[in-house]
C-alpha cells in the first residue's frame, strides 16, 4: 500500500511513466484537452481513489493497537506462539531441494544494529528525489512555485536517479564506519592506516607465506576493527536484491508484451469504442 500511494517510491515512478505515455497520445490528437497534462499531477489526483491502499494503512494501526489478527496471519501467529514453530509452516518459501530458504543478506553476528544506518539512507532518498523533482520541473523562468515544479517534473527520471544516488550514498556511509567489539567507529583513520599496512604486508609476503603465518594473520584480522560493510558485501546486496525482484520483472515484461499485442491488433480501440457507446448496459 505504501509503495502505491507515496509519490517517492520507484513503483509510483513506473506508474507515472505509463500515465504520461497515454497523456502524450491524447495531446498528440488534442492540443488543449480538458484534463491534467502531466503524469505526476494525474497520479496525485488518483490518490484519493486508491481505497485499498488507504484502508490497509488504516487497518494496520488498528491491528497493532488491538493486538488481534485474523485469517492466515492469525493461524501463523498461533502456530508460532502456541506450538513454538520456527520453520515457517506450510507457507514458508522453499528452495529446489524442499528446504526452507534462508536469507543470505543478513548482517553478521558481530555487526552492531544502529538506528541511523536505516534512517540515514531513507532521509537521503527523500531529499534526493524531491531535489530532482524540483530540478527537472524547473523551466528556468524563476517564477514557478514549488507545486508548479512538482507538476512539471520528470518523475520517472527523478525517482530512478534519486534511488540510485541514495543507494550509493548508503554504501559510502557504511564504508566510513568500522565495527569493533560491538562499537561503531566513524572515520577510523588509524584503522585505515593499519589496514593499508596489513594489506601491503600481505601482498609483499603473498608468495612466501606458510600455513602457520596464514592462521596468525587471520587471528590478527579478528582483533582489528573491520569496515561495517565492505565493497564486496555491498555489491552482493545489490545482486541479492535484483534476485528477489526478478520474478516481478518477468511478470511486468509479460504484461508489457500482452499490452503491445493488444494494441497491435486493435483491442485498445475496440474496448474504447465499447465503453463510449451504449453496447454495455450499466
Amino acid at each position: 500500500p505504501i509503495a502505491s500511494i507515496v509519490p517517492i517510491s520507484s513503483w509510483v515512478g513506473f506508474e507515472i511513466s505509463l500515465i504520461q505515455a497515454e497523456l502524450d497520445k491524447i495531446l498528440a490528437s488534442d492540443s488543449d484537452p480538458d484534463i491534467k497534462t502531466t503524469g505526476f499531477t494525474v497520479f496525485l489526483e488518483t490518490i484519493k481513489y486508491r481505497y485499498y491502499c488507504i484502508y490497509m494503512l488504516m487497518l494496520m494501526p488498528l491491528l497493532i493497537a488491538s493486538g488481534r489478527d485474523f485469517g492466515p496471519m492469525l493461524i501463523a501467529e498461533r502456530r508460532t506462539k502456541v506450538y513454538g514453530r520456527t520453520d515457517g509452516g506450510p507457507g514458508a518459501a522453499l528452495n529446489a531441494e524442499g528446504e526452507v530458504l534462508k536469507s543470505n543478506n543478513t548482517p553478521s553476528e558481530d555487526t552492531p544494529c544502529k538506528w541511523w544506518n536505516m534512517v540515514f539512507p531513507i532521509v537521503m532518498l527523500v531529499v534526493y528525489i524531491f531535489y530532482l523533482l524540483a530540478y527537472t520541473g524547473d523551466d528556468g523562468s524563476g517564477s514557478q512555485s514549488f507545486v508548479d515544479k512538482m507538476q512539471n517534473a520528470d518523475a520517472y527520471s527523478a525517482l530512478l536517479w534519486g534511488t540510485m544516488a541514495a543507494a550509493l550514498t548508503a554504501v559510502g556511509f557504511y564504508l566510513i564506519q568500522d565495527k569493533h567489539m560491538d562499537r561503531i567507529i566513524f572515520f577510523n583513520v588509524k584503522g585505515y592506516i593499519s589496514r593499508a599496512k596489513r594489506g601491503f604486508a600481505s601482498l609483499k609476503n603473498k608468495f612466501r607465506r606458510t600455513p602457520d603465518q596464514d592462521e596468525n594473520t587471520e587471528g590478527e584480522e579478528e582483533v582489528h576493527a573491520r569496515v561495517l560493510m565492505s565493497y564486496s558485501e555491498a555489491m552482493t546486496s545489490f545482486l541479492l536484491g535484483m534476485e528477489k525482484i526478478f520474478g516481478a520483472i518477468v511478470v511486468l515484461t509479460l504484461a508489457w508484451a500482452s499490452g503491445a499485442i493488444m494494441s497491435a491488433v486493435g483491442l485498445d480501440r475496440f474496448f474504447g469504442e465499447i465503453l463510449k457507446s451504449d453496447a454495455l448496459d450499466y
